[in-house]
């Protein structure tokens, strides 16, 4: 095991990266007896076969492999940082299965009951799997199948001790862990990241309030069925991060009852900084804050009497959020009113001139207003 680090010396933290080079059959077996784990704020596992063969292709042929980025928690697991994509379909190769893609488009390995079983196991009772079957190009061009269990011994061997670089992390101040551990998984998806700005910000601002956000996005039922089968990029939780950001920011500068304008508070036209200056924010919230907000959800959720397809359109439902929580507009949400704010012409107007810019949001939500509440006076 190689040793190095770095010393902030501002700080006095010390953080320390141990370097292990560990066989192939030697870390997939670790990961059935779950010495790896996923965290709760990585990706969605969503490699597709033709990623799963081209990662074989390299483990045979002695390609390099980047390296897995881990840190020990404090049941002795080593969560995995950043590597996730790989260190699973290796694992796939391993065992000789896969996701039945049908079944599953994505896969939240983080929710996986594992309790006092193999993943291997916990994978086959809780998820569809089919048979994995890799097949790579000889030098002729034929199809070699090149299946784990099929190889010839001395191959498999081979493949057996074929290291794979294991980077440990370690902070020697457990009070500034978390936000160390942040900072470095950005760093680690800064560059070349296929990482979605929501997936990031999942690793980056790992808190209660983001807990409760991602528990909510995966397991309740009135958004389900508003939002539809989960996103694998993660656009559903954004799009409730965005909500609850714009519930905080928002305000009303009323003139009159009828002449009003929405503000919001240190916004230059980038929703993604303002996702990520209010998940900065929300990693203090306590206890009350984050129930005020899944309270918050719920009731807005609880007027919604239309189907997936139609109020998957984020600007709108925003809309319905903003007037909902600003004006205290409650009546139901029917296919009525989608059909008729959506076949406005000055909502189709302001649609066009973008969805970011403080002028065309005004537009929207207070076409909103007017047609949910039955005003007779639209804004112009």
């Amino acid at each position: 095991m190689n040793k190095y680090g770095a010393m902030d010396n501002r700080k006095g933290i010390s953080i320390q990266q141990y370097k292990t080079d560990v066989g192939f059959r030697t870390l997939v077996e670790g990961v059935n007896e779950n010495l790896y784990v996923i965290p709760k704020y990585q990706r969605k596992y969503r490699w597709k076969k033709e990623q799963v063969a081209a990662l074989v292709e390299s483990l045979i042929r002695g390609l390099p492999i980047p390296p897995i980025y881990t840190c020990r928690n404090k049941r002795n697991q080593l969560e995995i940082l950043d590597g996730q994509q790989r260190i699973l379909s290796l694992f796939f190769y391993y065992i000789g299965y896969y996701l039945d893609r049908k079944k599953n488009n994505s896969v939240d390995f983080s929710e996986i009951k594992v309790e006092d079983c193999s993943f291997k196991e916990a994978l086959a009772s809780q998820y569809v799997l089919e048979k994995l079957h890799i097949q790579l190009k000889g030098e002729r061009g034929e199809e070699i199948p090149v299946d784990y269990a099929n190889l010839p011994v001395e191959v498999k061997r081979r493949i057996d001790y074929t290291s794979i670089t294991i980077i440990e992390i370690k902070i020697d101040d457990e009070q500034q862990r978390t936000k160390i551990l942040r900072k470095i998984f950005e760093n680690l998806n800064a560059k070349g990241s296929l990482l979605t700005q929501q997936e990031l910000r999942n690793g980056i601002y790992a808190c209660d309030f983001y807990q409760m956000l991602q528990d909510y996005n995966r397991h309740n039922d009135k958004w389900r069925k508003i939002w539809g089968k989960e996103d694998a990029a993660e656009r559903d939780m954004e799009t409730l991060l965005r909500l609850c950001a714009l519930r905080r920011y928002v305000r009303v500068d009323r003139k009159s009852s009828i002449d009003f304008n929405f503000l919001i508070d240190q916004y230059h036209s980038s929703y993604s900084k303002l996702l990520d200056q209010f998940s900065e924010e929300a990693m203090t919230f306590d206890e009350v804050q984050i129930k005020e907000y899944s309270n918050s959800l719920n009731s807005f959720f609880d007027l919604f009497q239309v189907n997936a397809t139609q109020s998957s359109k984020v600007a709108l439902l925003e809309s319905f959020y903003i007037v909902y929580e600003k004006l205290g507009v409650n009546k139901p949400i029917t296919s009525d009113i989608y059909k008729e704010i959506l076949k406005a012409p000055q909502y189709t107007s302001y649609t066009r001139q973008g969805t970011v810019k403080m002028k065309s949001m005004n537009g929207r939500w207070k076409i909103v207003y007017d047609i949910w509440s039955g005003n007779d006076k639209l804004h112009g």
